[in-house]
């Protein structure tokens, strides 16, 4: 599985999740967010896919959709029940926003 493309629908969701939000990345910005924050090796980014992972496939979710937009309502649910997700969600928006906030 390819993290950056798991980050990067991360990085989307979130972000999309945050309607209030003045800046939306792009698909273009979305992915090198994505590979600033695989390639950062943060531990809590690689904790975040591992997490997101493990609770996406128990939840009897696809993991070909991983790397697809997560549009689905199943995958609201998803974060709905494991609020917890959300705070993983955060973890790699955290890494991946460090260059901006630099």
């Amino acid at each position: 599985m390819n993290h950056a493309k798991i980050a990067t629908q991360a990085l989307r969701y979130r972000f999309n999740a945050v309607r209030g939000s003045l800046a939306h990345p792009s698909d273009w910005e979305l992915e090198n967010m994505a590979n600033f924050s695989v390639s950062a090796a943060e531990p809590a980014v690689d904790a975040a896919i591992r997490q997101l992972a493990t609770e996406w496939v128990r939840f009897g979710l696809d993991t070909e959709d991983l790397i697809e937009p997560w549009d689905h309502y199943r995958i609201d649910q998803l974060f709905q029940e494991h609020p917890d997700l959300i705070d993983a969600l955060d973890d790699i928006v955290r890494v991946a926003t460090r260059p901006q906030a630099a």
